[in-house]
């Protein structure tokens, strides 16, 4: 008897994760799976971060040259345009493409029988989403849940504390996708529907773009209105140099000279590279954020 239902668990668990498996991607895509991929060539650096934070970078035989794996496995180049020649080389069974600006590449590499899934998520929710459906691409699907749950109560757990600072008390915050340089006129900011916004708010903050709708969650805004929003606090994306670096540069840009967060030194620097890319890691930017907001 015993060993009847052994086997018959056995079977139910190759039913439960058999293959072919269809994905909706995020691009609305209907891909099908026709097994567990084995060699992905990621082309999208925040795409990676989600195999790497899953346990499956030993599956990457292939990245551009910007991602996080540079330099252990095979560079293919630029993000746009993709060298599909270069992809098609490294024999994938799948590749792992961001829908924003690269949703264009994607056509060229299917032509050449490549199969292709888009990430491409825009708020907190969304990238816990893309996590299971990655999870459930590479038949990890129960470890993707149980990471994607861990996620999503250290969030509601800051945001609980965060609930607690009066809506007058919360400072209003500007957001920096980077450095604004010398003569900018526009500064790209998180605004509605991003998932930086999500970290803002959910910290204790309030985005002075919350209110403004973009691409992909993404907007600028003219120097007349930071003026008139007058952020209390700036958050700004580090890519190069040393975090007093680039907190100076920002003091030191004269159109925010007048500001209340630059005459009060109320600037975090965070790190661009996660903070640029919708993936897992991007979690670990609340408490950084919700504790910056505190003080």
């Amino acid at each position: 008897m015993r060993r009847v239902l052994v086997y018959f668990l056995v079977v139910l668990s190759l039913i439960a994760f058999a293959y072919p498996i269809s994905v909706v991607d995020d691009l609305g895509r209907v891909v099908t799976i026709d097994k567990a991929p084995q060699r992905v060539v990621s082309v999208s650096p925040a795409a990676t971060r989600y195999l790497v934070y899953l346990g499956l970078q030993d599956r990457v035989v292939g990245v551009t040259d910007w991602d996080m794996l540079a330099g252990k496995v095979e560079k293919i180049g630029n993000m746009v345009p993709l060298n599909v020649e270069k992809i098609l080389s490294l024999k994938p069974d799948l590749v792992l493409a961001f829908g924003g600006f690269q949703a264009p590449e994607i056509p060229k590499l299917e032509k050449v029988g490549l199969k292709v899934v888009a990430i491409n998520p825009n708020s907190l929710d969304d990238i816990l989403k893309s996590l299971v459906m990655v999870g459930y691409i590479f038949n990890v699907e129960d470890e993707a849940k149980k990471k994607a749950e861990y996620l999503r109560n250290k969030m509601l757990s800051i945001a609980k504390e965060a609930y607690k600072i009066p809506f007058d008390k919360r400072p209003k915050v500007l957001y920096l996708s980077s450095v604004p340089q010398a003569g900018s006129k526009e500064i790209w900011t998180a605004c509605s529907g991003s998932y930086m916004n999500d970290l803002i708010t959910l910290a204790g903050g309030r985005n002075i773009a919350a209110s403004i709708a973009g691409p992909n969650g993404w907007v600028p805004l003219s120097i007349e209105y930071i003026y008139k929003e007058d952020p209390d606090a700036i958050i700004v994306a580090k890519y190069f140099g040393s975090d007093e670096d680039v907190k100076k540069a920002v003091e030191n840009f004269k159109a925010f000279k007048p500001l209340k967060a630059v005459r009060n030194g109320k600037i975090l620097v965070i790190d661009g590279n996660i903070a640029s890319q919708p993936s897992p890691q991007i979690f670990d930017l609340l408490e950084v954020i919700y504790k910056f907001i505190k003080e």
